[in-house]
């Protein structure tokens, strides 16, 4: 009964996790249309950028399609994008539908979230279906069998196994290089904006006029709010930038439409904007924020495993030196 019981709940949770992972793949497909995709142009009516607390600037454009309809939707473009396109001018990306136009980076970057999501609960759901059919009693005695087969194999192995120990371990180390690899990838946009943020050189001071107010506030609790205040300046070489840019919960409050807000901005990139003036108290909000938890997180867990890499070839190499003196003395 038990076994039934095992066998019942993994095929159960299986095509749960099945179900799941068709929704995602439709509501993939419904948002994107893959299937229907074609090229096309759009003229750009408007540039725009978004800033977030941590993270470099994101780049956007609005668009009409070429027989005048405006898409009520931002769509994402490079730097190198942002900053060579003028009013007026074509921008290539895809149609779905008669209306969605999107960009390369619309699909890849929006639809992350699914493509992720997607690959998660298919992976569950085979691993389900795997320990369900190896659950069956006739399966389950096939694969005992073939696995004291096995166990003789791994027995005369196990000595073998012992001598490149040291083979695992360098193993070891060089998987858990590849993480901090990736952790390091996640972290370095980051990394990134904190060293733009405090360099002192290279910005221009100026003040913007807010133009719009945006906030979300959620209790959720790996969900940060967002306070956002829409901006318009003119940089160093006349243009007027307009984009949003995130505050604290202590600047929000500060500042109303026609307010003047104290900004500087990279002479580089004109919408890498930071707010100057902040109180101690924009600092230590800043703590409140899964974001930057999550980013410190990683940075910390990469050096403590660099820290461990180098002392295990101190360690190593101390070891070897002292094995060449006893040999030499002999």
């Amino acid at each position: 009964m038990t076994n039934i019981k095992e066998l019942a709940g993994l095929l159960v949770l299986g095509l749960f996790f099945s179900l799941f992972t068709w929704i995602m793949i439709d509501a993939y497909l419904d948002e994107y249309n893959l299937t229907s995709i074609r090229s096309a142009e759009a003229t750009v009516i408007e540039k725009t950028a978004s800033k977030g607390l941590f993270t470099p600037p994101t780049y956007f454009v609005w668009v009409e399609l070429t027989g005048g309809e405006e898409i009520k939707n931002r769509n994402r473009v490079s730097k190198s994008q942002i900053e060579n396109l003028e009013i007026g001018d074509t921008i290539k990306g895809y149609l779905t539908g008669a209306t969605t136009f999107s960009t390369l980076r619309d699909i890849l970057i929006d639809g992350l979230n699914y493509l992720i999501a997607i690959f998660v609960f298919a992976f569950i759901a085979f691993c389900l279906f795997v320990a369900f059919f190896f659950s069956i009693p006739a399966l389950e005695r096939l694969e005992k069998n073939v696995s004291s087969k096995r166990f003789e194999k791994r027995r005369r192995k196990r000595k073998k196994k012992r001598k490149n120990k040291v083979d695992s371990r360098q193993r070891a180390w060089r998987n858990a290089g590849i993480v901090i690899v990736i952790f390091l990838f996640i972290a370095k946009n980051f990394v990134v904006n904190l060293i733009r943020t405090v360099q002192p050189f290279g910005k221009t001071k100026t003040e913007a006029t807010v133009v719009d107010r945006f906030e979300y506030t959620t209790y959720r609790k790996y969900e940060d709010s967002i306070r956002e205040l829409t901006i318009s300046y003119k940089d160093h070489a006349g243009r007027t930038i307009e984009m949003a840019k995130d505050v604290t919960g202590h600047t929000y409050p500060q500042y109303g439409i026609g307010d003047k807000l104290p900004i500087s901005y990279r002479n580089a990139d004109s919408y890498d904007v930071f707010v100057r003036g902040n109180s101690i108290w924009d600092y230590l909000l800043l703590f409140t924020y899964t974001e930057l938890l999550v980013y410190l997180g990683l940075i910390a867990v990469s050096a403590f495993v660099i820290w461990a890499i180098l002392e295990d070839h101190k360690d190593k190499k101390r070891f070897w030196q002292k094995f060449k003196r006893k040999g030499d003395k002999k």
